[in-house]
């Protein structure tokens, strides 16, 4: 009975429309902004640090950026959520990662 009920919860998650997993770029700016961790980074020891530590607005819109589409962007940001111990959930990565491409990627 569990397995049947577990399946029928997947289907019901797989036939959601797209519209009902769109990230929220407001929520990711509200996410982005408000990411306060103790970290070393580089040598350097912060109390304070967050996204800007290691990212000011011109790293996004470098000629010789690594990002070259969405998926790419997300991939970064869950790798920055996970070597720094941000926390975000999977959703919230999504988010970051809408935001970022909203202000500064503008991919498709």
């Amino acid at each position: 009975m569990r397995r049947e009920k577990t399946r029928g919860m997947a289907m019901a998650v797989l036939c959601m429309p797209m519209a009902a997993w769109a990230a929220d770029p407001e929520t990711g700016r509200e996410l982005y902004e408000a990411v306060s961790i103790e970290r070393t980074i580089q040598g350097q020891h912060y109390t304070d640090a967050n996204c800007e530590t290691c990212h000011a607005p011109s790293f996004y819109q470098r000629s010789d950026r690594k990002v070259q589409s969405r998926a790419a962007l997300e991939a970064y940001v869950e790798g920055c959520n996970t070597n720094l111990d941000v926390g975000w959930f999977p959703d919230e990565v999504a988010d970051v990662a809408a935001w970022l491409n909203q202000e500064h990627y503008r991919f498709d």
